[in-house]
């Protein structure tokens, strides 16, 4: 049984996806009908698994079971993503990660 606790004070890959997938989740507004097939959350994850594996969308979408259809997560980059805010929004959300991460170093 895993344990929520890290004693060795390293990000583990399922921690850091999650955090990259709610903050962009916080900063990005993509909004689906309430009987939707797809969340945000599904295609930020999609998302952000593609750039952590240095491929493309629809190599992660083929690859992998459980992820949705490559066209549908495509759709919605395509149709709904306003590319300046979300290159706006990914700027802040680093600056802000980036400050917070530093500072928390300098301190210890």
């Amino acid at each position: 049984m895993p344990s929520t606790q890290q004693a060795d004070n390293s990000i583990h890959e399922d921690q850091l996806l999650n955090f990259l997938v709610n903050t962009i989740d916080e900063e990005v507004d993509l909004d689906f009908a309430p009987n939707a097939e797809a969340t945000s959350e599904d295609i930020y994850e999609v998302l952000v698994g593609a750039c952590a594996d240095g491929t493309s969308v629809s190599t992660l979408c083929e690859k992998s079971e459980d992820s949705l259809h490559q066209n549908t997560v495509l759709y919605h980059l395509r149709k709904k993503f306003d590319l300046e805010s979300v290159e706006q929004a990914g700027n802040n959300c680093f600056r802000r990660t980036f400050s917070t991460f530093c500072l928390s170093r300098w301190r210890s």
